[in-house]
């Protein structure tokens, strides 16, 4: 590969966006595996209440991704990140201000909303930058800052929450936005295509009246609801390692390993992602994506018949492949069949199918559990991933709109 190719992706925006999201990433895991707790021990709040303060969150962040597509091309992708990273500041800090669980919850829901809009704007912002011959390695590295941030986000959350008060949390938090928030200022964002047309255009056009777009088209890019959808499923799966991993490792005495999972999860993600990205770009989606989705269902089905560590720890190498495969790769499928004029409504509507993904799945798999044990929901999802697959070789078929992508 060429220096100037190296240059095109490595460039000071694509670097500072990448490390922007990252500390937002932070700012959001570290509060959100402590939240439940907190409330609890702050307001007393029963458990299934103190539990609606993490999904509450995710409420916010999917009503942020339904507008944040159309208000980018409105108001500026750079100037609604700042935004966002502004307020995401102002509802970190009134944590500290403690009154009651009504607030709290009104304080995560606007959270969620402004984690969201910044969120999508910086994925924008980057996938906008990123050369189209390189989509699948430069979104496999900006994917990499979720990575790293999931990974050391929990694991500074409740290091400080165990050793000092809730306050020094917030704080770190605080801290995190902030840099966030310098960093989106510092980022050099290229005009849309449309924007550089329309600096160009003497005049314009009468012949061709301008295309009036329905409400839908509006608020998501249809055209990525495919690959959107499949991504989304394995989201639903990945939701399961999130709300139930801990309760079922401690049935099995296995707090240990269970506590390591998601750093051999972060691990397996950052191994394997550079590689994938660089595969993506010159075999296409399906070479890559087909092991990752057989992976995922892997990984679901092992964890269902674990019965050491060992075990336990492989089911996690193996999902940190296949959920990191599908979200980059998805992500750089839906840019790639995405004109840059559409590009905020590609980004958010990817990640709303990967949000209802992930806040579905607690609440649907918390009634199957008390009727199959979690052992049989694991399998049973190990199934709904090869579901995912097979809708995932039926979109890429030659003929259909996603097989532009390859």
């Amino acid at each position: 590969m060429s220096s100037a190719s190296s240059k095109e992706l490595w460039t000071p925006s694509f670097l500072i966006g990448t490390f922007a999201n990252f500390t937002i990433t932070l700012n959001y895991f570290m509060l959100m595996v402590v939240m439940t707790a907190y409330a609890m021990r702050a307001y007393s709040a029963p458990e299934s209440l103190a539990a609606f303060t993490a999904s509450i969150f995710i409420i916010g962040t999917l009503f942020a991704r339904l507008v944040s597509g159309a208000a980018m091309e409105r108001v500026g992708r750079k100037r609604l990140s700042i935004i966002g990273a502004v307020f995401t500041i102002v509802f970190t800090a009134l944590y500290l201000v403690g009154t009651d669980i009504l607030l709290l919850l009104c304080i995560r829901f606007l959270h969620g909303f402004a984690y969201g809009i910044f969120s999508t704007c910086m994925a924008t912002i980057v996938t906008a930058i990123v050369p189209p011959t390189r989509k699948g390695e430069g979104i496999g590295y900006y994917m990499l800052s979720v990575t790293l941030g999931a990974a050391i986000g929990p694991f500074v959350g409740i290091l400080v929450s165990n050793h000092f008060d809730f306050r020094v949390l917030f704080i770190f938090a605080i801290a995190a936005a902030v840099i966030a928030l310098i960093l989106a200022a510092l980022m050099r964002v290229p005009a849309t295509k449309r924007s550089q047309t329309s600096l160009k255009a003497a005049k314009p056009i009468p012949t061709q009246a301008p295309q009036k777009l329905g409400l839908l088209d509006k608020i998501i890019e249809v055209g990525v609801l495919p690959i959107a959808g499949v991504a989304g499923l394995v989201y639903f799966g990945y939701s399961a390692l999130l709300t139930f991993l801990t309760p079922f490792a401690e049935t099995m005495d296995m707090t240990r390993a269970a506590s390591v999972f998601f750093i051999v999860y972060a691990i397996s993600m950052f191994i394997t992602r550079p590689f994938t990205g660089k595969a993506f770009d010159r075999y296409g989606p399906r070479p890559v994506m087909i092991p990752a989705f057989l992976s995922f269902a892997l990984s679901m089905a092992v964890l269902s018949a674990t019965t050491n560590d060992w075990m336990l720890l492989g089911s996690a190498l193996l999902a940190g492949f296949g959920v990191g495969t599908v979200q980059s790769c998805g992500l750089a499928m839906a840019v790639r069949v995405t004109s840059d004029t559409r590009l905020s409504l590609a980004n958010s509507t990817f990640y709303i199918m990967l949000d209802l993904g992930v806040g579905v799945g607690p609440l649907l798999l918390g009634l199957l559990v008390p009727l199959s044990g979690y052992r049989l929901m694991y399998l049973c999802l190990s199934g709904l991933a090869i579901v995912a697959f097979l809708l995932f070789l039926l979109i890429t078929k030659k003929g259909n709109m996603s097989q532009k992508a390859i």
